[in-house]
């Protein structure tokens, strides 16, 4: 009795050390194992809307933000604050409804290419849009590439959107070095939904 207490004890530490959580949208369940060396950033769900809605002001094309957003979790390397980040989260579909999940990916993609408004002749930014399948479930991957040639620095911006129960589900992540960028992708590419 005591070696099946002490299994399954083990059993629930190896479970939970491995980092997967499930997250509920609607009636579906999307599994997710975070990367190593990434931490919950809980506190930051406040500072990370707060910086949103300040970089859409900024930007004075009419954008305006969702109000019934959902964040599920926001998470970043350990040694990290704006880079080598993930944030999932889902809100109302209406923009889906409104142009299809293909013709809102493709309009993102055309808003990133243009956002944020930078006339830098020493910037190159590069976006493409692809369809990915995560666990039979249908996205659009929106990614943008901005590369300071002047620092010799870039980053990449990954933005996945899905429908999922009749919401808009998303993925965002940055990155900026191959390493981080393998962890990432990796971790929402094997995913999976229930």
């Amino acid at each position: 009795m005591m070696k099946n207490i002490l299994l399954i004890c083990l059993l629930a530490f190896s479970f939970n050390s491995f980092g997967q959580n499930s997250y509920r949208i609607e009636n579906q369940i999307w599994n997710y194992n975070k990367p190593s060396e990434y931490i919950s950033r809980v506190d930051n769900f406040e500072k990370d809307r707060k910086t949103g809605e300040e970089y859409v002001k900024k930007q004075n094309d009419g954008t305006t933000l969702s109000t019934d957003d959902k964040i599920l979790f926001s998470i970043a390397k350990s040694d990290s604050t704006q880079i080598n980040i993930v944030l999932a989260s889902y809100k109302g579909n209406g923009n889906i409804e409104r142009f299809t999940l293909k013709g809102y990916a493709e309009k993102l993609g055309e808003y990133f290419k243009v956002n944020p408004k930078n006339d830098d002749p020493k910037i190159i930014v590069n976006v493409s849009v692809s369809e990915v399948v995560i666990d039979q479930t249908k996205f659009y991957l929106i990614s943008k590439t901005t590369n300071y040639t002047e620092q010799n620095y870039s980053y990449t911006s990954d933005y996945y959107v899905s429908e999922i129960q009749g919401k808009e589900f998303s993925i965002a992540a940055v990155y900026d070095n191959e390493t981080d960028k393998q962890k990432i992708e990796k971790s929402i590419l094997e995913s999976t939904f229930e």
